[in-house]
Formats: structure tokens, sequence, C-alpha cells
């Protein structure tokens, strides 16, 4: 996967990939932003193989994806906070613009030209 080169620090960490084992544990951690959990407690909550757990962990950390306090692991604060900040604008949209008309039927479908089959 292409990724950005012009990133500020000039290493920007590309998204994982669905499916994967760093995916599941991050979709929990990021589902929990306020807590920590064991590797096994994530071993457990997901279809990740307790053996690879650790090393996974261990991958998203050199990332900067996630945190480790003690034997807790947790998303990282930066992660958790960009979040937070999507989640926020995405309600201040919604808020903002929920009652758009957008998608409803106004009836200028009918005064659309016809632009054939590979339009």
């Amino acid at each position: 996967m292409p990724i950005r080169l012009d990133s500020p620090d000039g290493d920007e960490t590309p998204p994982v990939t669905p499916g994967t084992n760093a995916h599941e544990l991050l979709s929990v951690l990021l589902d929990h932003p306020d807590m920590g959990f064991t590797p096994k407690e994530l071993a457990d909550l997901t279809d990740v193989r307790h053996s690879s757990v650790h090393k996974t962990l261990a991958r998203l950390e050199e990332k900067g994806l996630v945190r480790n306090l003690d034997s807790y692991w947790a998303i990282a604060d930066d992660v958790a906070a960009s979040r937070l900040g999507n989640a926020v604008s995405l309600r201040h949209v919604e808020a903002e613009y929920g009652d758009d008309a957008y998608g409803e039927d106004d009836g200028w479908v009918e005064d659309a030209p016809d632009l054939g089959e590979n339009a």
C-alpha cells in the first residue's frame, strides 16, 4: 500500500489492515480508550491466539498506536484523542446539517438528461 512521503516526520504510519491480528486488537482498545487490558484479556476478547498477542502489541507499540502500562495495554493517548476528535466533529456536522434534505427526491431526477448506459 503506498504511503505519503511528505508527512511532517517523514514516517507516516500506514493504516492497520482489516482482518489482521493488529486490527482485532486495536478495535478492542479503540472501543475502550479509557481502559487497559492484559494480553490474556485481549486474547479472550478477540480471535487472536494468546501466543500472538504479545508480538502484535509490540509491533503496534513501535508504530505508536498502543502503550504499555505495567502489564496492561491501552490505545495510545494521541490515537484516542484523534478518534474522540473525529467523533465530536461528526456529531457537530450532524447537529449542524442533520436536517439537510440531501438524498431526498425533489423531482430533479425526472428533469436530468439521460447519459446512457456508461454514465
